[in-house]
């Protein structure tokens, strides 16, 4: 039991230590002093600590200091954290129109634009619970048809087991979707410039230049190349030390 009061005091010593940082950090925010801010803001991250929030005091004390591959970086920490933050999302685009590369997105199907709305209702955990509750309770329903007598109920809870299933296997469907989309790994290009090749080696062709704060998709990694692809779908190579991971 004492182990556990110290445990606790200490847990709550630690988040009341972070609460007091991250709001002198956001007063050094407010009074200019943005790079009190960011030691503010780091502290708590190498403290153990993240959140959108944090993540979006970081991309905006970053782009005020004009840095553009680390504000993009952290505002996009952010979005990945609370992906429909009206805030965030205005402030990334901000962040985004200082860049050099202006590189349009390859365009969406109103289908596929309804697929990603429903898979960020949830996280991937998310979409499992929602998977074993729908399986649950269709093995409830399914016993109480079994067992009830009545045959109006019977039909109901029959009704019932077909539509929990199919909820079943769309959340089945959704949790592995969001994996694949987890799975995912994208980065943000910070070095001031960079050449692109279309092979991982410097006497391919080179096929284009990228500058800092550029998104890309990381698709393959052989030893320090990475196979990219832009937001418009051109693929190519680049080295990895130009590169920070975003998740």
């Amino acid at each position: 039991m004492k182990i556990f009061l110290v445990i606790l005091s200490i847990l709550l010593l630690s988040n009341q230590q972070v609460d007091e940082i991250f709001i002198q950090s956001n007063n050094h925010y407010t009074n200019g002093n943005y790079e009190a801010a960011l030691d503010g803001y780091f502290e708590i991250i190498n403290s153990g600590f993240e959140s959108s929030e944090l993540y979006f005091n970081l991309g905006n004390t970053f782009y005020k200091l004009n840095n553009i591959p680390e504000s993009n970086f952290y505002f996009k920490k952010a979005l990945a954290i609370s992906p429909n933050d009206f805030d965030v999302i205005t402030n990334l685009s901000f962040a985004q129109n200082l860049r050099i590369d202006k590189i349009e997105n390859l365009p969406v199907t109103q289908i596929q634009n309804f697929k990603i709305s429903i898979l960020d209702l949830l996280s991937e955990k998310g979409w499992a619970y929602s998977f074993m509750i729908s399986v649950w309770l269709l093995c409830i329903s399914f016993l109480l048809y079994f067992f009830l007598k009545n045959s109006k109920s019977k039909r109901i809870f029959f009704t019932l087991s077909i539509f929990i299933t199919l909820i079943s296997f769309v959340s089945l469907y959704l949790n592995y979707e969001k994996k694949a989309q987890n799975n995912i790994k994208y980065a943000i290009v910070f070095d001031k410039e960079i050449e692109v090749w279309s092979e991982p080696n410097k006497i391919s062709e080179l096929k284009f230049l990228l500058h800092e704060g550029t998104k890309v998709k990381q698709i393959d990694i052989i030893e320090d190349w990475v196979n990219i692809q832009l937001e418009n779908g051109t693929l190519g190579w680049i080295e990895a030390s130009s590169l920070r991971v975003l998740n």
